[in-house]
Parts: C-alpha cells; sequence; structure tokens
C-alpha cells in the first residue's frame, strides 16, 4: 500500500512540473511554428528529448509523382537561400490512391531536388528527367532517369527512355560543399562508385554551376567530373572548417573483422577537387597528415572514433567542439561523440535515440544543420523494409508460416510506398548530455566559409 500511495503521488508531481521541466520542449517557442512534432520520449542519457518531425517527414512521403521514395538523404545549403538535396536509390513513378506502388516504378540510382520552402512537396523541384510526362504512356509515366550516370554505365539512351536503369556501374552521392571559382557560385558533390555486387573502386566529384535560380537554363548545370582516383569512402561526411581545410570523414572495417572505425582526411583548401591528405597514425603511434593513399593497414590504426563503431559519420560543430553522429551498425540507435578538433579523437559517446522496432534495417543517419531552428540537432534516417512473417490456418487448423519479401512490400500493401522514405528527428537539450549551453540554432558552417570567400 505504501508503494502504491508513493507512486500516485510521484505521479501527480510530475504532472504538475512546469512545461519542460519533465523532460519535454518547449514547443510554443515561436520559432517552432509550423512544425508538427511528436514527442517520442527523452534520450537514454536523461537530459534531451526527442520529436519525430512528421512535417519535415511528409513533404516526403506525400509525393504524388515523379519522386515518391529515396534513401541516401544529404543537405548542402545553397547561397541563394535554397538547400539542395540528394538520393541514392529512387523510386519514381506515381503511387496509387491507396499509397503503393503497384503502377508501373522504376529505381533510378542517384536523385537530386532543390528545396524552396516548407509548405508541400511542390516546394522541392527534382532535378532527375522523366522517361514521360504523358499520362496516355502509362508504362513511363512519371518514371525517372538516374540524375548522374557513372562513365562506365552501359545501358543505351533508347534503354534509359523505356525506363530502365544502371546495375553493371552507378554513382552514389555523398556530402556536398559550395565554394566560388572566379567569383562565381559552385556547388561541388562527391560521388562514389558502385558496381557488380554493391563493390566500391573510388570516389569522383561533380561541379554545378548555381548562377541563377531553380528553373534557369544554366542552374545546377554539370560544368565538371573530376576523377582523381580518390580512394573509396572518404566524403560520406564532410565539415567544413575555420582552419581552411574541409574534412572528409570515412570508415575502414576493424583488424579484428567486427564493426568499422572512423577515419578522417582533408583537403587543400575548402576546394574539395585540391590535393586530400590522410590523418594517420604511424606504427611508433605518431599522427601525422600525409599525401599518400594510406593502406588499409595505416588506415585500421588510425582510428579517430576512440575505438567505438561507427557507420557513415555525419559530423558538425557547435561552439567550441566538435561533434560526430552515427550508428555502430544498420538499425542500431543513434549515438553522439564530442571533439575538440574536426580530427578528433571522439569520445564521450552518448546514446540520441534507440530506433523502433517496426524500423527494421536503419541507416544512413546525417545531419543537417540548416534545419535547426531554436539549437536543437535535426537528423534523417533511412529505412528498407525487411521479410515480415504472417500465419494462416489450414483446412486441419494448424498454423502455416507465410513469408513476404523485404523489398516486394514497397509496392503491394496499403501505404507501403511511404516505406522507403527518410524519417526525421528534432532532438531538443542534446547540449546538455556534454555541459554545454545552447547557444541557438545549429549553422551550416560551409555557407557561413562560403559567404566570406573573395
Amino acid at each position: 500500500m505504501y508503494f502504491t500511495k508513493l507512486f500516485r503521488y510521484l505521479f501527480v508531481a510530475v504532472l504538475l512540473l512546469p512545461e519542460g521541466a519533465s523532460g519535454q520542449a518547449n514547443l510554443s517557442d515561436p520559432r517552432l511554428e509550423g512544425l508538427d512534432l511528436e514527442y517520442y520520449g527523452p534520450t537514454t542519457n536523461l537530459g534531451a528529448s526527442v520529436y519525430l518531425d512528421l512535417t519535415y517527414f511528409r513533404l516526403f512521403a506525400s509525393h504524388e509523382k515523379g519522386w515518391i521514395g529515396g534513401d541516401g538523404v544529404y543537405t548542402t545549403t545553397l547561397p541563394d537561400g535554397n538547400t539542395f538535396w540528394s538520393f541514392g536509390d529512387s523510386f519514381f513513378g506515381m503511387p496509387t490512391e491507396f499509397r503503393n506502388n503497384n503502377r508501373p516504378t522504376n529505381l533510378p540510382r542517384n536523385a537530386a531536388m532543390i528545396q524552396t520552402g516548407e509548405k508541400s512537396w511542390r516546394d522541392f523541384v527534382v532535378l532527375n528527367e522523366y522517361c514521360s510526362t504523358d499520362p496516355n504512356d502509362r508504362d513511363r509515366y512519371y518514371k525517372g532517369k538516374t540524375w548522374l550516370r557513372h562513365p562506365d554505365a552501359k545501358l543505351s539512351q533508347a534503354e534509359i527512355n523505356r525506363g530502365n536503369t544502371d546495375s553493371d556501374h552507378f554513382l552514389w552521392p555523398g556530402d556536398g560543399t559550395v565554394i566560388k571559382r572566379d567569383g562565381k557560385p559552385i556547388l561541388q558533390l562527391i560521388w562514389g562508385s558502385v558496381f557488380g555486387e554493391m563493390e566500391s573502386d573510388c570516389r569522383f566529384v561533380a561541379e554545378y554551376s548555381l548562377e541563377g535560380k531553380p528553373g534557369d537554363e544554366g542552374y545546377m548545370k554539370l560544368i565538371r567530373f573530376v576523377d582523381r582516383n580518390w580512394p573509396t569512402g572518404y566524403g560520406s561526411g564532410l565539415l567544413e572548417d575555420a582552419d581552411g581545410h574541409s574534412y572528409l570523414y570515412s570508415t575502414i572495417g576493424t583488424d579484428y573483422g567486427l564493426g568499422a572505425i572512423a577515419i578522417v582526411a582533408r583537403t587543400q583548401t575548402h576546394d574539395i577537387t585540391t590535393d586530400w591528405e590522410y590523418y594517420i597514425k604511424d606504427s611508433s603511434g605518431n599522427w601525422q597528415w600525409q599525401k599518400e593513399i594510406p593502406t588499409t593497414q595505416e588506415k585500421q590504426r588510425s582510428g579517430i572514433s576512440n575505438g567505438d563503431w561507427v557507420t557513415e559519420p555525419s559530423v558538425f560543430k557547435y561552439g567550441d567542439y566538435y561533434y560526430m553522429c552515427t550508428q555502430v551498425m544498420t538499425n542500431s540507435p543513434i549515438y553522439i561523440m564530442q571533439a575538440e578538433h574536426p580530427w578528433g579523437p571522439f569520445k564521450n559517446r552518448k546514446e540520441l535515440y534507440k530506433v523502433p522496432e517496426e524500423h527494421s534495417a536503419t541507416y544512413n543517419c546525417f545531419v543537417h544543420p540548416q534545419l535547426s531552428r531554436t539549437g536543437e540537432l535535426v537528423l534523417s534516417y533511412n529505412m528498407n523494409p525487411v521479410d515480415m512473417k504472417y500465419y494462416t490456418k489450414d483446412s486441419s487448423g494448424n498454423a502455416v508460416e507465410h513469408t513476404v519479401n523485404g523489398f516486394a512490400r514497397n509496392f503491394n500493401a496499403w501505404g507501403s510506398a511511404d516505406l522507403y522514405q527518410p524519417h526525421f528527428l528534432r532532438i531538443f537539450d542534446w547540449q546538455k548530455l556534454f555541459g554545454v549551453e545552447n547557444t541557438g540554432p545549429i549553422t551550416d558552417v560551409g555557407i557561413t566559409i562560403y559567404n566570406q570567400m573573395p
């Protein structure tokens, strides 16, 4: 009886706490106006609170035709105030009224958009070409073409026009940045070369003109495709720093065969086509920046994540510190670590978000600093539907197990068009996990540095 009464008193006390004191954010802040946020819960490390950003989820999950789902979600703030979004494999077509993909769709290997507002999916200008926009051409209607094809891809233009997409060689996006060259704005994007059974052999850099505005003929025109045999992996995360370099993050499998650790390279200037050098620990334990592409052994002894496992490190700066957000592996919780330098070591790992069970096979956890409004951390992650089991009874009343293929789930069930979508989180008061002050919105360091370029 005593413990029952004590629980009641504690429960009432929590209810009477002022708004924000029970671990939830103060959503009355006018800077959050227009966002539909759903409270998910406190972080495992108490002090911060996690909200699902339903506004941004719906901006993507509501597309009525054209791009209707994709992964590999990177963003880059542009000088005109718009945001560039890049995606890996993406479904194109037109969902049915039941929001499934039973109508003809295809899977371009990458896609891109320019975001001009936050009101609806129409504020996202898709840069991919369509196979057809004729409603009478049902088989090709709003199927898409891969935005940037691999130089070694073999499909003919006729096959591309029919809606076929490359499988022998293709490009998946890495991170990006903006620079000025001869006074003109340029978007630089890192691309990973993929071939065969999802093998990767090198990195490319593509440059696009930012002169004009969305819709202009020259806006986002490809002006240069650079191949300098850059090693694979670097640039899955990118951070521009005030020290004059851009830092390119990657991972390497451990020497004991389990998990991966973070490694880093940097460019000579903020132009990522300048020479790269790699942060490497030599056999005597001394750290140095070297120009030679490191061997696997050199990478494996040069981890900057304090021995913690990492996938697709996403790094940002806030105040005097650098922060890395990552998952340990597919479907793991999302973590954050802190460092005093962009080359680490990143340590003091904190858990931010435990992925719900229904979001199996999650990956591509990336930070979007330009979406922060009050200092909250904005993250996205993707999910692949996994195989699902269900049961029926046979004529004798015995249970019969059935399995629905995970990839097939993207097409058939009601609402299945919204499975292969980015999910967005806003994590408030994350600063408390590290004892630092909330000094306002997280800023995109890249655009700040761009505005200081001559």
